[in-house]
């Protein structure tokens, strides 16, 4: 009996482990060619949310069924021929990043679109990180932008004020303020780099709608009763020194932005937890009788700054808190809008802006 032929256990054996060897040879080729680990721009532990494709449940925050996120390999949001074609860069915070209005309804959607339509064709990039403040936004341009080839903006829009005001008052800053996760670092090396882990992540989140209401916490303002304050609060003496460095920060920050080639736009924030009518505050009355105007005194002390430190410098200022009212159905939280109060602010800008864009 001739015992040389290979039994059918060992044949099976070695055929799969050939065809895993053949697998695992074409996953590292995909890595070679698609990944980032030999060529374009070494992202390293860069806290860059980049080639992203989400899809987020975001009924449970205003109704608004699925919506859609996606940013480039650049980690850019928005549409655009090349980055040097771009003619305005937004940067902030989870308020200009929008990461739960779906594509073609954020703020910076609506004013390139409103723009366009006006007969002022206009490219507006989204390069907003959740959780930045003026500390990230002038890493933005030490770590971030000179990793994006050809980058040359015509202007530069900053919608600033609410996370530096979280900063001042806890003193406490986001690991996308250091704009490298120092935690894990190897993980983020791995988002940045890996194709495959990318595409993993990716099919999960359009596969696996997220429910937005658990990251940010939906705060309805409906059936609200509106008074108006007889005595405007005032700011907390202790953020004198906040100011103070706040203002430095953007000094610094309007300098990147002529590094870069580009003219500096400042935006003033609102949050959602008062109302501005006819020139009135007014806030939310309280069980107990008192009226809740949530951060409306340190805010505008905030934008006061800004503006006092734009129109020092000569950049272009914009108050959209003194100009823009707000009203139910426009916040989904305390800061965060909806579609409806992204698009009031996407009009509101298009409207300042376009004598600046022909």
């Amino acid at each position: 009996m001739d015992t040389s032929a290979p039994k059918p256990k060992a044949r099976w054996t070695r055929v799969v482990a050939i065809n895993l060897a053949l697998l695992l040879a074409g996953l590292l080729v995909a890595e070679a060619v698609f990944g980032g680990w030999f060529f374009g721009r070494d992202y390293g532990a860069l806290v860059v949310p980049r080639n992203v494709a989400r899809q987020f449940d975001v009924q449970g925050l205003y109704g608004g069924g699925t919506s859609q996120y996606r940013r480039d390999g650049h980690g850019l949001r928005g549409t655009y021929a090349d980055p040097g074609a771009i003619d305005i860069l937004a940067i902030g915070g989870s308020t200009t990043n929008e990461l739960f209005i779906t594509e073609g309804r954020t703020w910076t959607d609506v004013l390139a679109q409103t723009l366009t339509q006006a007969g002022r064709p206009t490219t507006v990039v989204n390069a907003g990180v959740d959780g930045q403040s003026t500390v990230g936004n002038i890493k933005d341009f030490e770590l971030w932008f000179p990793r994006i080839p050809g980058l040359k903006p015509r202007f530069v829009l900053v919608y600033t004020g609410v996370n530096d005001l979280a900063l001042a008052r806890s003193g406490h800053l986001a690991k996308q303020d250091h704009m490298v996760n120092q935690r894990r670092q190897l993980k983020q090396v791995l988002m940045n780099n890996s194709a495959l882990y990318t595409a993993f992540r990716n099919i999960r989140g359009m596969l696996r709608a997220r429910r937005a209401d658990l990251v940010h916490g939906a705060v309805s303002y409906a059936g609200a009763t509106w008074v108006p304050v007889e005595a405007p609060p005032v700011p907390d003496p202790a953020l004198a020194p906040e100011l103070d460095a706040y203002a430095d920060r953007l000094e610094t920050l309007i300098g990147h932005i002529r590094a870069l080639g580009a003219k500096a736009i400042l935006v003033t924030q609102h949050k959602g937890g008062y109302r501005i009518r006819e020139g009135r505050l007014y806030g939310r009355q309280q069980p107990d009788g008192t009226v809740d105007t949530g951060d409306y005194a340190d805010l505008m002390a905030m934008n006061a700054r800004t503006l006092a430190v734009c129109r020092a410098q000569g950049a272009l200022c914009i108050d959209l808190a003194s100009d823009l009212a707000f009203g139910d159905g426009d916040f989904y939280d305390g800061l965060h809008t909806t579609p409806q109060g992204s698009a009031r602010i996407g009009r509101y800008l298009a409207e300042k802006l376009r004598p600046v864009v022909e």
